[in-house]
């Protein structure tokens, strides 16, 4: 989001002086247009007078522009003055979006226009849910009103709006608890039926306008912030139950809460006494005859069935999609000493607190890891403070989800929030799968009874948990190889090239014999389970020979990313365009993932001048069987060939550059770019499915033991 900041008093002056000036000149040219028509056009300058004239058009300009500014700073002070945008000393503020452009027409309807139309949707979706026919009195459904507040779901005055107008906190969870029943049926058996989709996606718009509203300046009436209100709201003896609603409020998907919120939140909420029951069994109403923590005959309200009751699990969730909030609270003290981050007595506690607590059974640890992960995007920080602490919190979170969760508790959201944290150690996951070390990422860094191989070994662990899930198996495989290529930006030598596709080998070898290692361990599995696992084997094949050929073709870049930068979320495979993840052509298999990489790597060495023999690029090496000139490649005017492969290549193009290399052979390749990519290939596969099968058939002498337990 954006806010942008006048100065009220000097941009009114300057608004004033010069809308003087535009009535000024106005006026001069109206009074020399009227002499100059009584006096019969003398000069023939009618055409430079009248109202159609320049002057007066870039006058007009002038106007329009004190016009458009007024607008502006008008809606900076309604939105001040409601305590909805932020100051800066003497200076006010509206709201923008990100990447909406700042006209007069979008700062009303992101400012005051907001307000307006958030009192009336809130007052609207009461209306349709409360009522018989279950229609607003402007006509409108829970679904339709539901469905125009999503457009402004993200805006801070529109969701303070709709919090105030329902009257704040209480009464906005209240309404959420009385929702379900709109979304609940008996048939004729008596038999209750709940729409869990439709629930889900109404909990999650109003998860969205409830975080907004903490994004604005406003607090709820008669508290000094959102996590006071929220807190209070969910502690008040006889309404406990709102915490399931709160819970589902702060889960809802990519919604972005305030972080003081989330940080103050979790501090108080830790607190809070849970014994793990599991979401699944929270009912729709918290009534009772005993209860260690609601005592005798107690009566907590309203509760929403089927959703958490775990005072941590929302709240943590919400900072998967608020790094900033995940590492304050993850990392709330510490130093740096000897260049190695030093937690703080409160982060050690923290962290022995949320390790050995009782989460939600069901959704607890979806929770913790998503907060997890919103941290490991912190390692990218150009603070080095705050990259270390990341760092450590980083280490911690691995320990914990090998040594302390076992492998049969991880659900599917689990693996995608761990995957995220992989994706953010992909430069120490590529050592590891080059032979090499896990060097500055810190594990089992306060016990000295561990060795280097049991650091691989726990990382690798994780890496095998993980690799079944589709989502989690295309974000780590896309890290690992984008940080693989990284080193090699430009290739000028067949060595560099050797280098590049050995390296990017180690990465395919190591994680396909962990994709291959799962999907043998799931022979008893169930058939579900085993095409889960294949999907995803599959996915990680044609994400790694994308980022690969995203170099050489274009395509597929929006899977790769910088070294140095981190990922927040992973990557929703079934969410992507066909250009983004192209199906592989033909069965996936690892020979025939070796033959693409050695066609990608035949077209990097051609297309960066390493075939530098002339005859190389005859039009007799470059024909398919019936003499037809391949379609993939083209002469520039100054005799320059480039291979210009789909991403990833089809089968036709491998088989047909493949038959190039054969044919051109040593004579036409004097450096030895095509024997130099094949040996780097084939000794990069071969040392990464080492690290897990072992260097004999019998796959003995390991260099990396997996925990399936």
């Amino acid at each position: 989001m954006a806010y942008v900041y006048l100065h009220e008093e000097d941009l009114q002056a300057f608004i004033d002086s010069l809308k003087s000036f535009t009535s000024s000149n106005i006026s001069e040219l109206d009074s020399i247009s009227r002499a100059n028509t009584e006096r019969d056009d003398p000069a023939d300058i009618r055409d430079k007078v009248e109202w159609w004239a320049l002057p007066h058009v870039r006058i007009g300009d002038l106007s329009l522009t004190a016009d458009e500014l007024q607008v502006r700073l008008n809606q900076a002070v309604e939105m001040n003055s409601n305590g909805i945008t932020p100051m800066d000393g003497d200076l006010i503020s509206y709201y923008l979006p990100d990447g909406v452009e700042d006209t007069p027409a979008n700062v009303m309807i992101y400012n005051g226009e907001a307000v307006t139309n958030g009192a009336k949707d809130a007052e609207a979706l009461q209306q349709a849910s409360g009522s018989p026919d279950g229609v607003s009195e402007d006509g409108r459904t829970v679904e339709q009103v539901l469905d125009d507040m999503a457009r402004y779901q993200d805006v801070p005055a529109y969701g303070d709006a709709v919090v105030a107008t329902f009257g704040g906190v209480d009464y906005y969870l209240d309404f959420v608890l009385n929702l379900q029943w709109h979304y609940n049926s008996v048939d004729k058996e008596g038999v209750l039926h709940v729409d869990r989709d439709g629930l889900d996606q109404a909990v999650d718009v109003l998860g969205r306008v409830l975080a907004s509203a903490t994004n604005s300046e406003s607090t709820p009436e008669g508290y000094d912030s959102w996590s006071d209100a929220m807190y209070e709201s969910v502690t008040v003896k006889g309404h406990r139950g709102r915490m399931s609603a709160l819970n589902a409020l702060l889960a809802a998907d990519d919604a972005v809460y305030d972080t003081n919120t989330l940080v103050d939140l979790a501090d108080r909420f830790e607190d809070l006494s849970f014994d793990g029951a599991a979401a699944s069994s929270t009912p729709d109403s918290l009534q009772g005859w005993y209860d260690d923590d609601y005592g005798v005959r107690y009566d907590e309200g309203k509760a929403l069935r089927g959703y958490s009751m775990d005072p941590l699990y929302g709240v943590t969730m919400a900072m998967g999609n608020n790094p900033e909030a995940a590492f304050k609270y993850l990392n709330p003290d510490g130093q740096m000493s000897n260049g190695q981050w030093v937690p703080g007595e409160q982060s050690k506690k923290r962290w022995e607190l949320l390790t050995g607590r009782e989460w939600d059974s069901e959704v607890g640890l979806d929770g913790f890891t998503a907060a997890m992960a919103g941290n490991s995007a912190m390692r990218g920080s150009d603070n080095a403070d705050t990259a270390a602490a990341a760092t450590w919190t980083v280490a911690r979170s691995m320990e914990f989800a090998v040594d302390q969760v076992p492998f049969a508790s991880y659900t599917e959201a689990m693996k995608e929030n761990l995957s995220v944290v992989v994706a953010n150690t992909a430069e120490e996951g590529v050592n590891i799968a080059t032979s090499g070390s896990t060097m500055g990422l810190g594990l089992y860094s306060d016990d000295d009874s561990k060795t280097d191989d049991d650091v691989k070994s726990l990382y690798t662990t994780l890496v095998y948990r993980l690799i079944d899930n589709e989502n989690a198996a295309a974000t780590i495989t896309s890290a690992f190889t984008s940080a693989a290529m990284a080193d090699y930006p430009n290739i000028t030598t067949p060595g560099q090239l050797e280098d590049k596709y050995e390296k990017v080998g180690n990465v395919y070898g190591y994680l396909n014999a962990i994709g291959s290692e799962r999907l043998t361990d799931l022979k008893k599995a169930s058939t579900a389970e085993k095409k889960a696992a294949s999907d995803a084997k599959g996915t990680m094949v044609s994400v790694f020979t994308t980022v690969v050929g995203a170099g050489i073709a274009g395509p597929g870049a929006k899977l790769a990313w910088s070294v140095g930068t981190t990922v927040t979320k992973p990557i929703m495979v079934d969410q992507l365009a066909p250009d983004d993840l192209p199906d592989v052509d033909g069965p996936v298999t690892p020979e025939s993932t070796r033959r693409a990489l050695q066609a990608q790597a035949y077209a990097e060495a051609v297309n960066q001048g390493l075939i530098t023999d002339p005859e190389a690029f005859s039009p007799e090496y470059l024909q398919d069987s019936s003499g037809q000139p391949y379609s993939w490649y083209s002469t520039d005017p100054d005799g320059t060939t480039t291979f210009n492969l789909d991403n990833p290549p089809t089968s036709e193009q491998k088989d047909g550059v493949h038959d190039w290399a054969n044919a051109i052979g040593p004579e036409h390749d004097p450096e030895a770019a095509v024997r130099h990519a094949n040996r780097g290939i084939n000794t990069g596969i071969g040392e990464g499915r080492s690290l897990i099968e072992g260097d004999s058939e019998e796959g003995e002498d390991r260099a990396i033991t997996i925990n399936k337990s």
